[in-house]
């Protein structure tokens, strides 16, 4: 006679295991012993067996089971007290749901290596700060903010009113460059900090850390964190614990810091929230702002997203009244935007000027060396030279490893791949039929740089771009020379195109325009025509009269005509009529899957494959607005030696089908891409 099994209650912990290889959902079930009842809590770290080994989680959840099958139980607790707060693992099972991203990964990105590695103790202080970090601790007095214009104050009473009701609400803050968005920031913090509440501010680069830093720590000395990737391991732990024991009430930081285990979170802020920085590029692919917003609803916090040239699906959400819209129209102190001139490069060539620096803009540059004042040189192109070409055969050298050009640097006279950094010394010969006459083409920041100090020899020049800034502080040297005027010229990529507040800048030179905007990506005219515009808003931030000139090949596209102009709104209503004749976002929503492979023909069977099943689960469910794109090539068809294939979803409300996108091992998933 079979025995019925034993169907008591049993008290289970749900625990998320440190481990590459699990289940779906990344939870496991363990049973809490007898000798651990009331001790076990969500937020702990726990010792449970895992196969044939031992293994470290956190708990996620505890549940009462029936014990028909009976869970192995947990061994032993790490934490005498919860490592992570309970909100912080919810919103960890969110991004795991929203992005289809494994849990444990999510677990790894919102808790620091050096802390998930610490048991039962505290972790030490850096061993040597940044120089911004130690600039901030030295701060004894709060320093007053000036006085709020009109529109700024209109917008800091329109979010107190969300503030003091505890509502969980969202603003845009449209500001034009130099319109005084940080200080709406900075006062709505102080009144955050003085009801009892923590505030967390996002930048979109760790190049504008510092400055940020640095106004913050004027007003609120003594009570920052500060949380970026580029700060050493050691840091950032050390940065988080006083964060997690309540001893920092604001955090600035980038796109990581907005798992800052913040408990009386009442007001977020991001700054140039369009940026494509706020964006993960590896597991889990979360969108930062698009966490803030779900930490805001959780926390009942209020966020603020700021900006001079907001995302479309942001501006679209704000006109629809899903996000309340507020505007500073104008620049504080009544000061102009700079007038930008547009130079169609195609007549500089037609007259014989083969310079990459237009002579409109050289003379202007020369004015400006002789007032004492400054200049930004803007290109979005690292390196002396972006590929190197044999003029008899006509090829291209290619890294072996990706299908992409070798860039020259020549600071160190070698070829890179900016993808996966492999190197090679500059050839004498073409590899593929040697001939002497191969030459580098093309110019990047260095080959700018290079030219500048060709033609004004007396003028001092720094550089500022990924090459300059894999070095420890060097962008807050570079930043303090150009603040101190030991700098004439700034030569840098996007770093330099946000955030920098110079009041002796007066002339601000894109070299080209057109290096963004040709890319096979339906973001490319909303990302070009907010570089153009940022850059611009560099100018003209003090008293003097400024100047901006745009260098183009391709001067009627609507993203340099609307820039000309500092027109948001323009360029926005003809770049939504686009979107919505081609269904893309905010009218619909998009999930790339990604298969990556050795062998190509495997990847695109692969690949064949997920399409077909995507597309049947698809038909099964009557979905028609859903439809499947590809398989193809990706836009960078080899990576690290793999061959890479897409397959594209696409349509209105994707949670729909979300649970039934395949999770195959090889395959990289990225909601919402940017």
């Amino acid at each position: 006679m079979a025995v019925a099994p034993d169907l008591k209650a049993t008290t289970v912990a749900q625990v998320v295991v440190e481990t590459r290889v699990g289940s779906a959902s990344g939870l496991f079930d363990y049973r809490i012993p007898d000798a651990l009842l009331g001790q076990v809590q969500v937020g702990q770290r726990v010792q449970v067996p895992f196969g044939k080994r031992s293994a470290t989680g956190f708990v996620y959840a505890l549940t009462e089971a029936p014990g028909v099958v009976n869970p192995r139980p947990i061994a032993a607790i790490i934490d005498a007290e919860p490592l992570v707060p309970a909100y912080l693992l919810e919103l960890a099972g969110w991004i795991s749901h929203h992005y289809l991203a494994p849990l444990d990964e999510v677990i790894r990105a919102i808790v620091p290596p050096r802390v998930r590695a610490v048991s039962k103790r505290v972790s030490p202080g850096p061993r040597r700060a940044s120089r911004i970090l130690k600039r901030a601790a030295v701060r004894s007095a709060a320093q007053p903010g000036p006085l709020l214009e009109a529109a700024q104050q209109a917008a800091v009473d329109r979010i107190q009113v969300a503030l003091q009701r505890q509502e969980s609400r969202t603003f845009l803050l449209h500001g034009v460059t130099g319109s005084g968005k940080t200080e709406v920031y900075l006062t709505l913090l102080a009144q955050v900090l003085e009801a009892g509440g923590q505030g967390l501010a996002l930048v979109p680069e760790i190049a504008l850390t510092p400055q940020t830093v640095a106004r913050f720590a004027d007003r609120f000395p003594g009570r920052l964190a500060v949380l970026h990737s580029g700060l050493t391991e050691a840091e950032r732990a050390a940065e988080w614990w006083r964060i997690r024991r309540g001893e920092a009430a604001i955090v600035v930081g980038s796109r990581s810091a907005v798992f800052a285990p913040l408990p009386r979170l009442r007001l977020i802020v991001i700054d140039e929230e369009e940026a494509s920085a706020f964006k993960q590029d590896r597991l889990p692919r979360y969108h930062a702002p698009s966490v803030a917003r779900r930490l805001a609803v959780d926390r009942q916090a209020v966020l603020v997203l700021g900006s001079a040239t907001p995302g479309v699906v942001t501006y679209a959400r704000a006109l629809a009244g899903q996000d309340q819209l507020l505007e500073l129209p104008h620049r504080v102190l009544g000061r102009p935007l700079p007038p930008v001139r547009i130079i169609d490069m195609r007549a500089e060539l037609h007259v014989g000027r083969f310079s990459p620096l237009s002579l409109p803009l050289q003379e202007a540059m020369a004015r400006t060396l002789a007032a004492g004042q400054q200049t930004i040189l803007f290109l979005n192109r690292r390196g002396l030279a972006t590929f190197v070409l044999c003029r008899d055969c006509g090829s291209v050298r290619e890294c072996p490893h990706c299908s992409v050009a070798l860039v020259y640097h020549g600071a160190r006279s070698r070829l890179q791949c900016h993808y996966c950094g492999a190197e090679e010394p500059l050839p004498t010969r073409c590899p593929a039929c040697g001939s002497k006459y191969i030459k580098s083409f093309g110019v990047g920041t260095e080959r700018i740089e290079q030219e500048v100090r060709s033609l004004f020899p007396a003028a001092r020049v720094v550089r500022l771009d990924r090459d300059v800034v894999r070095t420890r502080d060097a962008a807050d040297l570079v930043f303090e020379q150009l603040v101190q005027g030991r700098a004439d010229v700034l030569v840098g990529t996007q770093l330099v195109a946000k955030g920098f507040d110079l009041p002796k800048v007066t002339t601000v030179g894109v070299v080209n325009a057109d290096t963004s905007l040709h890319f096979p990506d339906y973001r490319a005219a909303e990302r070009t025509f907010s570089l153009l515009t940022q850059v611009a808003g560099r100018a003209g931030r003090g008293p003097h009269p400024a100047e901006v000139f745009i260098q183009t090949y391709t001067p009627d596209h609507p993203a340099v005509r609307h820039a000309q102009y500092h027109d948001y709104r323009a360029f926005f209503r003809e770049e939504l009529e686009l979107r919505r004749r081609y269904r893309f976002p905010p009218l619909t929503e998009l999930i790339i899957a990604t298969v990556a492979h050795r062998d190509r023909d495997r990847a695109e069977a692969d690949a064949q494959a997920f399409a077909r099943e995507v597309s049947a689960t698809i038909d099964s469910l009557k979905l028609g607005d859903i439809e499947v794109l590809g398989p193809s090539p990706a836009f960078l068809h080899r990576l690290q030696d793999e061959y890479r294939f897409e397959v594209t979803i696409k349509g209105p409300a994707l949670d729909r089908i979300r649970d039934r996108v395949p999770r195959t091992r090889g395959w990289s998933l990225d909601v919402d891409p940017m």
